[in-house]
């Protein structure tokens, strides 16, 4: 039987963190149990969160210190009783069936599951970009591109989770989609959901925007590469390539850039990944 611990992990997001909820205890498929674990907010979330348990069903927990998400999300699977944990950032909305979709996925009994987003929102909840189903998904190439990257649409069984050893600090930033690649190294069965029906919020805080976004990025290249095959690390080079550029270092991302292709010339093939680091090069030749 699928038990699905939803949890939610909060930091500073009063603006959002209702709607967030909200669209956790309105699914189609309710979860086994929800879980919100606070960051240690100063911005009011929590006590927001603990109004809304009298009226909702949730367990509420708040770090002492500001922990950062990756030892907040591994709290909240320590408290976890379901045999999935699935993620939602505080400032994101599942769509209501999207458990519901997980579920026929669940009942294979992956060790993981991703979805892409359907769409992205702005602050004020509007949507401002929709996308289309995976036609043919391909596990590699998302996962190695680095487009397996949104907490909000990824589930784990809590087992393996805990024995792979969670979200790690040494890859804050990037920790969501290094966890897919821990899986894959290890052997853990991953599957795809074509379309995950939740979106993801753009606004002026997202992490994403940050230069430790690089570097974490960085880190999980090196820390990685090692340990793959010519064309899975052709592909993390394209896309750490993507990023040098897109942050302002264009020497390392044509280096990567060129290396990669000479390296590994079937990279020709890889349009998209091409394409993210070809429109942002002729910027990065000018410098």
């Amino acid at each position: 039987m699928v038990k699905i611990s939803a949890i939610l992990t909060t930091f500073n997001c009063r603006r959002f963190v209702e709607n967030s909820l909200k669209s956790i205890l309105n699914q189609s498929y309710k979860p086994f149990e929800v879980i919100v674990v606070d960051d240690h907010s100063t911005d009011g979330t929590f006590e927001i969160l603990k109004n809304l348990q009298k009226e909702y069903d949730f367990k509420l927990l708040q770090n002492e210190e500001n922990l950062e998400r990756c030892q907040t999300r591994n709290r909240g699977v320590e408290l976890a009783k379901g045999n999935y944990v699935c993620f939602l950032d505080c400032d994101d909305l599942w769509k209501e069936n999207f458990l519901e979709n997980l579920k026929k996925i669940l009942e294979r009994e992956p060790d993981a599951v991703y979805g892409p987003p359907k769409g992205f929102v702005n602050a004020e909840g509007k949507v401002i970009k929709e996308k289309k189903p995976l036609k043919v998904p391909k596990l590699k190439r998302l996962l190695f591109a680095g487009r397996m990257a949104y907490p909000s649409g990824s589930c784990f069984k809590r087992e393996t989770f805990k024995r792979l050893g969670g979200y790690k600090d040494r890859y804050l930033m990037r920790e969501d989609w290094e966890i897919f690649l821990r899986f894959y190294v290890n052997k853990a069965k991953i599957e795809l959901l074509p379309l995950g029906n939740y979106y993801i919020r753009e606004h002026s805080n997202r992490s994403s925007r940050s230069r430790k976004f690089l570097r974490a990025t960085l880190r999980v290249f090196k820390d990685y590469s090692p340990k793959l095959q010519k064309e899975e690390k052709a592909l993390i080079s394209l896309h750490l390539a993507a990023q040098c550029l897109r942050f302002g270092f264009p020497s390392c991302g044509r280096k990567l850039f060129f290396e990669t292709l000479k390296g590994y010339p079937k990279a020709i093939t890889f349009k998209r990944e091409l394409w993210e680091v070809l429109k942002r090069l002729p910027k990065g030749f000018k410098k």
